[in-house]
Formats: structure tokens, sequence, C-alpha cells
């Protein structure tokens, strides 16, 4: 029996919008007959719809905030930079380390996040090998890390195309004026160029692959339709009222030919890959290419996400698929379960997709699997140690600084990685939102918006998640001040804005006073109508929440919205027939409106008309797949029509989908009691019916964390290399803060050893026989110079820092390792010592996790440091037998120690804040 083989082709942003009209004029003869021999639909994304994000769904089936990739940048593992983000961190499995961990041999080109390259069973060549930064004749250098294996790194970097290598028969296909632009003025064509060289660089190596390695998963994917369409579907047929005849004579072919072109290179991999292979094409979001394009962008972050549609493309043919068919209700999170059941592997039970049974035909046998994450065995990632959870590093980073170990870094580099940070745990927070976790966003929303109270969009993410938690008097809270402190503000703002003028010599202050100033401009007083309607509504004041939608301006930020919520509020005001129309209105405009064919599902459940309900419901869980409302209404129409098993069903994902629902756990318990004789379920899910109904603030809520993904630790001692003699050699003391090392640094300094203390902070009541510690420590990153002096001294230095050792320098490390939770109580006595604010159960958490990521780090990196000697002393040990911690220390230093004195210094009253032994 031949192996199945899988090609899986992305194209980013992708739209049957804008593909039916180029298959039905003959301008797309691949696509067209892959959807007439196989089965095609249309996929619904995630909010927020940012690539990084939604390919990272793709590939393991699971939301953001499982999977841990959470937008465009993140910080550099030391907390103390940024950079593109990368897939360190990401915290799961994806498709192919699943495979390989089953013997399949897979190629992943060009996949968004994946560099540095994974170590898989195959091939990958990461995101970052076909972007070119400068002019060919400066150079162009293969980014380190960006193929694997190795061996083939050279081959691949040949294959690629530089924009400056494109010439004039290439690119006037897309813009045949292109000869006409003077590019010292218009920097368009520019745009159009890199595209272009980008795209052909990921398909060359897609076909060199194609031709030279075995495989049986085969993944490329393209963002280059994206980039096309954010430049250059403003200048898409028919003209906007908002474009030059100029500049849409220049442009207004760009969009059609990159589509033209990605059919041509899926029809080489098609033809390369064989008539037996089963093929995947699809996009993360579809592009508004119609009447719905947005006339400009929003000044908030990824505000040209606005551009895109929540619908994108999917595509299937191969042996064993449904010919011609047409399917429903897809969503990108389940590509990676219809991909392993291909295979015939079993499906992870925490991924949050499903298999697409309908797609196949013949329905498959599928097996389920508790996670593949708790698999043992070679998959390809990277090391434990080297995972990135860069919200975690911010926060030890934090930790560290609140707790005196390490000094602030430089300003411009802290605002860069503040702003990181806050807009991963916004992504995170809309993630949490889309998936219905709403007492996880509402924590971080409620943090934000402390943190910054002039950022109205964290206003209206906070007011989401607090009316989807019933909380009326916070909803209000928000209302108030929106409307109050920050209108009053507005025409000052402008007044100020217009009045400032850029000035390098400005001081700090004044540069946050002008942002602040900018961020209030930027506030928009229709949003403010439009939370205040949602207000009126949740408290049932119907009449003058349409009064004050109506006040709302037509913006394109919120005129959808505005337009469906008028009608949702006719409904409530029993004006079915404005409501009727105005949602039919709604299709007209945009057929593919999931809340619309709601809005006409709630209609007919009014009517008693269950099976048009039913149908409506399905309508818009064809389009949504994963809105739970939809699941919940159609609940109730299957119930009218005394279908009482599938209606349980239904209730059941809703409830799935949003745990929360009161309505969803009240309708099953009734269901369950009066028609399917199952008195126990029915009292355990009226009883979580009660709790919802009854709270008013979020519960605290379980926090899923992954299984942890560390390897076996590193050796407790290692040798590289001949070691200098101890004169020559720098000690260092190292480990988390309040892991013992001041009790390591006191026995050393007992027993003869030259240490280097300044004596500056002082002893205290967390620490009454003194620290032992060394100013210039605390800048260690921006300054290691002295350290080549210090040789022959005993230093402490923070774990963290230990990567700003210089190189060459011979070191002996004296790594104190402490149970982590005793570790943290010791950190929080010390923060309210200092009058920090207490850790959070989250953040807890979050520390213990990243510490423990980040003693294995260290471990490793010290054991492939050359002249570098590692002894692991346990602190609980040294305590409890301090006598044979002292003869450690001192063999491992040559002797020469005065080991009794080494034993004396050891205090076990200090030893206060014990965990207890399992």
């Amino acid at each position: 029996m031949k192996r199945r083989k899988v090609l899986l082709v992305g194209w980013d942003a992708a739209d049957w919008k804008v593909i039916r009209p180029l298959t039905e004029t003959g301008g797309m003869p691949t696509i067209r007959s892959l959807v007439e021999a196989g089965t095609a639909g249309q996929i619904a994304t995630l909010h927020p719809p940012l690539s990084p994000m939604l390919w990272t769904s793709i590939a393991t089936g699971k939301r953001p905030f499982k999977h841990g990739i959470l937008g465009f940048a993140e910080p550099t593992p030391d907390g103390c930079g940024v950079q593109p983000v990368s897939n360190l961190s990401r915290k799961t499995k994806a498709l192919w380390n699943i495979l390989s961990q089953n013997d399949l041999r897979s190629v992943v080109i060009g996949w968004w996040p994946s560099h540095p390259a994974e170590h898989i069973n195959g091939v990958m060549v990461s995101d970052h090998y076909h972007r070119a930064h400068l002019p060919l004749d400066k150079g162009w250098q293969l980014p380190a890390g960006a193929v694997h294996p190795a061996e083939l790194a050279a081959t691949l970097a040949a294959l690629r195309i530089h924009p400056d290598q494109l010439t004039p028969e290439m690119v006037e296909p897309f813009i045949p004026l292109a000869r006409e632009i003077d590019q010292d003025r218009d920097g368009r064509l520019a745009v159009c160029l890199r595209t272009l060289a980008e795209c052909m660089s990921i398909h060359s190596a897609a076909m060199w692959l194609l031709d030279h390695q075995p495989w049986d998963f085969f993944a490329v994917y393209h963002d280059a339709i994206d980039h096309f369409c954010h430049a250059f579907m403003r200048y898409h047929p028919p003209r906007q009222a908002s474009i030059t005849e100029r500049d849409f004579e220049l442009y207004h072919n760009v969009v059609s030919m990159a589509y033209r072109l990605h059919d041509q290179m899926l029809g080489a991999l098609m033809e390369k890959a064989g008539p037996d292979t089963t093929v995947i094409l699809m996009s993360d979001h579809g592009f508004h290419p119609d009447h719905l394009r947005p006339s400009s962008i929003p000044d908030i972050p990824a505000g040209p996400a606005i551009e895109h549609r929540d619908l994108g493309v999917l595509a299937i043919n191969g042996p064993g698929i449904a010919k011609g068919g047409v399917w429903y209700g897809a969503s990108v999170l389940d590509v990676a379960p219809t991909v392993l059941a291909l295979y015939g592997l079993p499906v992870g039970e925490d991924m949050d997709g499903k298999v697409l049974s309908s797609v196949f035909a013949e329905t498959p046998a599928l097996a389920f699997i508790p996670s593949w994450d708790s698999v043992p065995g070679a998959d390809g990632r990277h090391p434990a140690y080297t995972l990135l959870d860069p919200v975690a590093a911010h926060e030890v980073l934090e930790q560290m600084i609140a707790l005196g170990y390490i000094e602030r870094p430089d300003e411009d580099r802290r605002v860069a990685v503040e702003k990181t940070i806050r807009e991963l745990r916004y992504n995170l927070g809309e993630a949490y939102q889309d998936g219905d976790r709403h007492a996880e966003a509402y924590e971080i929303f409620a943090k934000l918006y402390r943190a910054e109270p002039d950022e109205q969009l964290l206003a209206v993410r906070l007011f989401v998640s607090c009316q989807a938690l019933g909380m009326r008097r916070e909803m209000r809270r928000i209302v108030d001040d929106l409307d109050g402190r920050r209108r009053a503000l507005f025409e000052e703002a402008l007044k100020k804005i217009a009045e400032s003028k850029p000035d390098p010599l400005f001081s700090e202050d004044q540069r946050r006073e002008l942002a602040r100033w900018r961020n209030l401009a930027r506030f928009q007083p229709p949003l403010v109508d439009y939370l205040k309607a949602q207000l009126l509504r949740t408290e049932k004041r119907h009449a003058e929440a349409l009064a004050a939608l109506e006040r709302v301006a037509e913006g394109d930020l919120l005129r959808p919205a505005v337009f469906l919520e008028s009608a949702d509020l006719y409904l409530r005001l029993r004006r079915w027939r404005d409501a009727q129309q105005v949602y039919e209105k709604a299709l007209v405009i945009d057929p593919d409106s999931a809340h619309a064919h709601l809005g006409l599902c709630r209609l007919a459940l009014r009517r008693r008309k269950f099976r048009d309900a039913a149908q409506s419901a399905l309508e818009a869980l064809q389009r949504l797949p994963h809105l739970p409302l939809a699941h919940y209404l159609l609940g109730r129409a299957l119930a009218g029509m005394r279908e009482y098993a599938r209606a349980a069903a239904a209730f059941r994902a809703a409830i799935s989908i949003n745990p929360n629902s009161a309505d969803a756990h009240a309708r099953l318990a009734a269901l369950l009691e009066k028609h399917l004789g199952d008195a126990e379920s029915a009292r355990e899910h009226r009883a979580l019916a009660r709790r919802m109904q009854s709270r008013e603030r979020p519960a605290a809520v379980a926090r899923h964390t992954s299984e942890s993904l560390l390897t076996r630790e590193a050796q407790a001692a290692c040798t590289t290399g001949e070691m200098p003699p101890l004169a020559e050699t720098l000690i260092v003391v190292t480990g988390l803060p309040r892991s013992g090392t001041s009790t390591l640094m006191q026995m050393l300094a007992a027993g003869g050893m030259r240490i280097l203390s300044d004596g500056l902070r002082e002893a205290d009541e967390a620490n009454p026989r003194g620290y032992l510690e060394f100013e210039p420590v605390k800048r260690l990153l921006s300054d290691a110079v002295w350290l080549r002096e210090a040789r022959g001294t005993a230093v402490k230095i923070v774990a963290p820092l230990l990567a700003a050792l210089p190189p060459g320098l011979p070191c002996r490390v004296i790594l104190s390792e402490r149970d982590l939770d005793e570790v943290l109580d010791s950190q929080e006595r010390m923060r309210a010592l200092r009058n920090e604010p207490a850790s959070t159960p989250d953040r807890r958490s979050m520390l213990k996790d990243e510490y423990s990521r980040e003693l294995r780090l260290v471990k490793t990196m010290l054991a492939a440091r050359p002249c570098t000697r590692l002894v692991v002393i346990g602190y609980r040990l040294a305590v409890t037998d301090p006598l044979a911690t002292a003869r450690k220390l001192n063999d491992f230093l040559d002797g020469g120690l005065d080991v009794a004195k080494m034993a004396a210094a050891v205090e076990p009253l200090l030893y206060r804040n014990r965990a207890e032994r399992a």
C-alpha cells in the first residue's frame, strides 16, 4: 500500500471573492480543476486575525492561548530588546513534529513563524530564508538557522531571487506602466518588487526540494497575496472615489496578477507532487475586495487587519477525497486534525479543531489521544530550555529589577520591550475573548486599562468582557469614564497637538505628555455612544439604546456592528418587521454575515418556525463554526422540533466553547431531565447555571498550562577543556534571587576566599547577615569588561545575567538550587519589605515556569562554555549538612579553604521559607 502524501499550500489572505471571477474568465485554471475534482468551501478565521498567530493555529489545531504565538514581535530572551516573532515561543507540537515522531518525513517552507528551523525528520526552510533587507551589492547572507539540515543551506541560498535581479519583463504584467513611475517619489513599485522576489524565492526552494528530497508531508507558505493586497487592494477594480485615476491606471492590475501567479505556482507544485498526492490549498482569512473595503486604516495596533475578511479559502483534492463537493463550517483550527486523520493518526483531545470528515469520500475511522505533547521521543523541536515565553521572560526581568538584582535597561530599549509586551498581552486577551474565555480576558484588559487609562481601545476590550460576564456596574464605570473625563479633554488634546512641534530636545516627561495627548486625539465619541447603547441594552432600556445608536457616525470602524445592533434592538422593542428588513438588508450587503443569519434565527424562533430557525442557525455556523450563540440557538430550534438528542448536542457544543453560558446550562438541564432521562447530569448543569447567574465578578479560572517540555537536566558538574589555576579564574556564585547565594558567599568568605563586594547593599530583615553583592553586577548586560580584573575572587551574579560573561574568561560557577516554591515565597516576602505589590497566582505560576526554564538554559549554556567548570549545590542540603557542602565547595576550588569555618558560617534558623517535602 502506498504511503499517503499530502501537499499543504498556504496563501495568506486569499479570498474566494477574488478567485471566483478569475476562474470564470480562465485566469486561474489550476484552482478551477482543483475544486472541480475535489471539494471546497470557506474557512473561518480566529481573532485577532494576525498571520503568525493564525498559521501557528493551523499547524497545531490550537488557539493562541494554548500555542503561545501572540504577535509579530517578542522580547529577546534577555528581556532587554525586541526581535521578530520566532518559533521559540511556541509551546506545543506542530504537525511536522507529530509526523516526525511517526517516521513520516516533512518538508516545510516559509511557515510563519518557523525561525530558527527545527531539526525535524526532513527539511525546514524558515520564514527568514527569503527576506532581502539590503541592496544586492551589499551582500546577501543567509541568516544562521534558516535551513535544516545545514548542508542544504548553500544550495538553497543560491536559489533565492533578490528584488535587484528582477527584469522589467517580470514586473510589467503586474504594473504595465512601471517604466513611467518615478521611484524617487513613489515607493509603491519597490514594494511590488520586494513582494514578488520573496514570493519567487519561496517557490524556487519548493520546486528544488520536490525534485531532490523525499517527503510524506510537504507544506509551503506564501505571504505574498496578503502583502500585495495591503499595498494594492485599494486600487483593485472597481475604482473607489478616494483613488485618483492615475493611481488606478498604474496599479489596478497588481492584485489580479498576484492571484494568477499563485495559480501558476500551484500548478507547478501539483505537477511535481504527482497525481497520488492529496492537495490542500488554504488561506488563514480573506481580504475585502469589494464595497466592504475600508476607506481608511484605524490608528491602533495591527490596524491594517481591518482589511481582512473573516472567511478564507479551503480546497482539498486527491485520493479518497469527495469529488465536486462543497462544505461549510470549517475553521482554521480544523486543518491539523484533518491532516492527522489523512495519515490515520489519532487527533489530540486538547486540539480545538475537528476532523473535516465530510471531505472524505468515505468517512474515516477516527482515533484520539489525550495530547501529542505528552508523547515522548524525538520530534525535532528545539530543546525545551530554549523555548521562550516572551511575557514570562519580561515578568522575570521585572522581578529581578523589583528585587534589586538587575538595573533597569536603557530607556529606549525598555520602552520598546514594554510596548511589545503590551501588544502581546492585548493579543492574548483578544484571543481569550475569541474563544469565549472572558474571565481570563477580563484579568488581562483590566490590568492593561489601569496602566493606560487614556487608551480607548483597552476600555472597549474590557467592556466586551464585562458585558459577557454580566458586570453591569463595571460597564457603567467604563462608559462614564469615557463619556465624561475624556470627552472634556478631546478638544484640548487637538489644540495641544496643533501647537506642538517635533523637538528632539523634548524631555522624557514632555514626550510622555505628548503621547498622552495623541492618544486622546484618537478618542472617538461615536464609539462611546456605541458602548452606551450596549449598556442601555443590558439594562433593558432598549428605546434609549436605539437612540444612542442613531447618534453614532457611520464610520468604517463602526458601521457593520451598528447596523446589526440596531436590528437586535428592533427585536427587543418588538418591532419585528423593522428587524427583519435590517437583517435582510445586511445579507444583501454581505451574504456571509453570520450575525445577520442569527438575527433571522431569533425572528423565526419567536414565530415558532423552528425549522427555519434551525436553518438560519446552521447558515451562521457555516460561516463561524465556533460561535457559541449559534450552537445555543440551534439547540433551541431543534428542541422546538422535538429532536431532543440533537438539541442536547447543540447545547453541549455551546457549553464546550463557552463554559460560562448560564442559558445553555439551564436549557440542557431541562432537556436532560424532561426528555432524555438523565436526572443526575441535569442537576449538575442546573447548579452550574445558578452559579453563572449569581456571579457578579469573574470567578477564579483554572489556568491551563502545558505539560513540562523540559529535557533531562544537564550534569551537576562539568569540565570543558583544561582549566587554568584558580587565581586566573573568576569564581561565580549564581542562582535565582532568594535561592541561597548569599549563604554560599558567606561560606566562601569565612573559608578564606577573596570576595568581590562593595557593601553598598546593607543587611536587612530579608537577609540579616548581608548580601555580599557588587553594584556593577546590575549593569552587566551593558558593561562586563571589569570581570576580567576580578579573576581570583568570588562574585555573586544572578542567573539571568550569566549570558553576559565575556567569552574566553575562565569561570568556576557555583550554582545554588532551591525548591522553586520556597524561592517564590522568599521573593514575595522581600517584595513586601520593598513595598512592591504582591504577585497574583497567575503571575506566580508564570514565574515558576520561566525560572525552571531559565535554570536549565543556564546549565546547558555553562556546560557548553569553554574553560568553565560547574558545581550545583542544593540549598536544603547546605543548611542541613553544611560540613558536607563545605567539603564539596573546597574540593571544587582546589582546596586550601577552612572547611570548619565555612560550615560554621551557615545559620539554619535563616532557612525560613521552607517547603514541605513530598
